[in-house]
């Protein structure tokens, strides 16, 4: 690990263990061996390891690798089923951060950071741009569901792709909000009433 990625980590864990994000200089200083002027060297002020920290650990959680969905294969039942679950399971497990080695509920991360996520520049564009990337991606597998006759043809494909994804903002909700053990259980759960809905009827 170079020397930047572990000002960032230490950092992060000294937020953890504190609860808040207001960690001094010197305190990562002191976790991480490296003097303040050699942190100064990285980076130019403390606001700017905030940011880097919010960027990676906040802001990059709710990001979403399509390329990395679209190698999931089956019908289109499958598709929507395994994305969806992959989803849920990456969101669950979170970002790892190698200098921690114990197991953190992610979610403490991102209530520590949530102030500085939501102050961050980037985030009011970021978040709808990913969830319409997300819906674009919902959208090809119910167009090729539909021209297979495995998704029904009576509903608008767009009104589908919101669905699913109400579906996933509502999980993700109950995991972050209402601490709920397991968004995957719960999307078992739901998976086939919603798959009732827009299954293909002759």
């Amino acid at each position: 690990m170079d020397t930047k990625e572990l000002i960032l980590e230490k950092t992060l864990k000294l937020m953890i263990e504190k609860e808040n994000s207001l960690v001094s200089v010197r305190e990562i200083s002191v976790a991480t061996g490296i003097t303040i002027g050699g942190i100064y060297h990285y980076f130019s002020n403390k606001e700017e390891i905030y940011n880097e920290i919010t960027e990676r650990y906040f802001i990059n959680y709710f990001k979403f690798n399509i390329d990395e969905l679209r190698q999931i294969k089956g019908n289109a039942k499958e598709k929507i089923h395994d994305v969806m679950a992959e989803i849920f399971t990456q969101k669950q497990a979170g970002i790892k951060i190698e200098t921690i080695e114990d197991e953190i509920d992610y979610r403490i991360i991102l209530l520590i950071l949530t102030a500085k996520g939501f102050a961050n520049e980037n985030y009011p564009r970021f978040l709808p741009n990913s969830l319409n990337e997300l819906k674009e991606f919902f959208t090809e597998i119910i167009e090729e569901g539909q021209k297979n006759r495995q998704i029904r043809q009576d509903f608008p494909t767009e009104d589908i792709a919101e669905s699913l994804i109400i579906m996933y903002l509502g999980i993700q909700y109950k995991w972050d909000i209402y601490l709920i053990d397991d968004m995957i259980s719960d999307f078992e759960d739901n998976f086939n009433l919603e798959w009732e809905k827009i299954r293909f009827r002759e």
